[in-house]
């Protein structure tokens, strides 16, 4: 294997934007070409991959370090005025950056350099100044600069394909959390109580970015959260759902914001569904009208009730069962059935987005008791995996394209190793500009390096949980 680490910054950026290099003779004969060599490392920020991954961090770091920022989002008006070990921008930068330790290693390791020591006691002390709304609206800053600058903006027949779906949250048990977010008591001798959140998220299943995502009380319907989601879309996307969003007047709320939409309907609730499925038909045209209770939803939103044009598709599962899909793209010429089938598998990646907070980012694993803490970490680390997505597939596509071309199977980012990586990025956009390409070039080789096969058409069996998971021990991280 090759000593990466005698490589000098500007060729390990060389090999990251040109291909995955292991063996040290493809290095060597990648180096020997001097023209592309120098081109590399005489135009390191034109390369547009890196000069755009270069603005996208200057944003973050200008947002964060505004003073107009630390205004609007501290909860008093004499918060973070006096200097402090741990001010407003310093807290934001660490909390970007938590990892799966205990709250008072990260403080150890985050003033590491400095002759400081400070106690978890003092950072719940600043947190509380703190409005969780301020990742949120970084969170919208970044994805707002991504889809006017990048340039390669995944889309499906000119749409932006958003996955919506829905999720829980097991949180610590205490009062506060149990009175802001729902409980319900296990069925075990002692009854143990466990506090659940409701978590939905609208999700760029292409780009895999979370656009809008929210965490409310437990008895909070999906359908509630879906509906809190649409502000944040546009005309032309098109939202992909599962049977929970089937309603009526979520529908012709998305017809009448001119919103396409493909939803998966449950037959035994839908006559219209329950007599295409017993009929041999692939697709077929319906008009649907309200029930009592749509009609009286509809009213309470001012939606109109008129009926609604859509359209029925069926889809064949492995199992032998067909799924039926509803959807407003009416004109089969322009998407036929065999492409509608396909949009919907489409909206797997939302599913994974869970898998990936839960597991690799550890969301249900937080740093704090309370409503406020909560909504810090649940908002920051979407924030986080936003900038470990863009990041990585930016910096990364080129690379992965040159490998593709070279290898048997299809290769993608370690989207685990992206997001702990990240850490190391956001650790240089404290310290300053400077040395930020030679850190975003470092962090896309070696994620070149620990790039990961396709494994497509894998199927798990789905395993139903009867009894509650265990509780998170936040005292007792290392």
């Amino acid at each position: 294997m090759a000593d990466f680490k005698a490589i000098s910054a500007d060729n390990r950026l060389s090999i990251a934007y040109f291909g995955q290099c292991r063996l040290v003779k493809e290095i060597l004969l990648f180096l020997g070409k001097k023209r592309e060599r120098s081109f590399f490392e005489n135009n390191l920020t034109t390369i547009k991959s890196f000069s755009f991954s270069k603005d996208f961090l200057k944003l973050l770091k200008n947002n964060i370090e505004n003073g107009l920022t630390r205004d609007r989002f501290r909860t008093t008006n004499t918060a973070f005025v006096r200097q402090r070990c741990l001010g407003f921008t310093d807290l934001i930068y660490f909390m970007l950056g938590l990892g799966k330790s205990s709250v008072q290693q990260e403080l150890d390791n985050f003033f590491s350099d400095k002759s400081v020591s400070y106690s978890k006691g003092a950072f719940s002390q600043q947190r509380s100044k703190l409005n969780p709304k301020v990742f949120t609206w970084l969170n919208e800053q970044q994805c707002s600069f991504y889809y006017k600058k990048a340039s390669h903006i995944r889309k499906w027949k000119g749409f932006r394909l958003i996955g919506i779906d829905g999720s829980t949250l097991q949180l610590p048990y205490s009062k506060e959390l149990a009175k802001g977010f729902g409980h319900f008591e296990t069925r075990t001798e002692n009854g143990r109580k466990v506090v659940l959140a409701r978590v939905s998220q609208a999700y760029d299943v292409l780009n895999q970015i979370s656009i809008d995502a929210k965490i409310k009380h437990y008895r909070t319907s999906e359908l509630a959260l879906c509906e809190s989601h649409l502000p944040c879309l546009g005309q032309g996307d098109l939202l992909i759902m599962d049977r929970a969003y089937a309603a009526f007047w979520l529908m012709s709320t998305l017809v009448q914001q001119q919103k396409s939409f493909v939803i998966r309907v449950k037959a035994n609730r839908w006559k219209h569904a329950k007599a295409f499925l017993a009929s041999t038909q692939k697709q077929q045209i319906i008009e649907v009208s309200p029930s009592k209770e749509a009609l009286n939803r509809c009213r309470e939103r001012n939606i109109p009730t008129e009926a609604l044009k859509l359209r029925l598709v069926r889809v064949p599962i492995a199992s032998g069962e067909d799924h039926i899909l509803i959807t407003n793209l009416v004109d089969h010429r322009k998407c036929p059935v065999k492409e509608i089938r396909e949009l919907y598998r489409k909206r797997w990646p939302v599913e994974e987005s869970f898998k990936l907070l839960k597991t690799r980012a550890e969301l249900e694993n937080l740093s704090g008791k309370t409503a406020r803490a909560v909504l810090q970490d649940f908002n920051r680390i979407i924030l986080r995996a936003n900038l470990s997505n863009i990041l990585s597939k930016t910096l990364t596509k080129k690379g992965i394209d040159y490998c593709n071309k070279k290898r048997k199977n299809t290769y993608q980012i370690n989207r685990t190793q992206a997001y702990r990586k990240t850490k190391s990025i956001i650790d240089q956009l404290k310290q300053g500009m400077d040395k930020i390409i030679g850190k975003i070039s470092d962090y896309a080789f070696k994620l070149l390096l620990q790039l990961e096969i396709v494994r497509p058409n894998r199927s798990v069996p789905r395993i139903k949980r009867y009894t509650a998971r265990p509780s998170n021990f936040i005292t007792y991280k290392p």
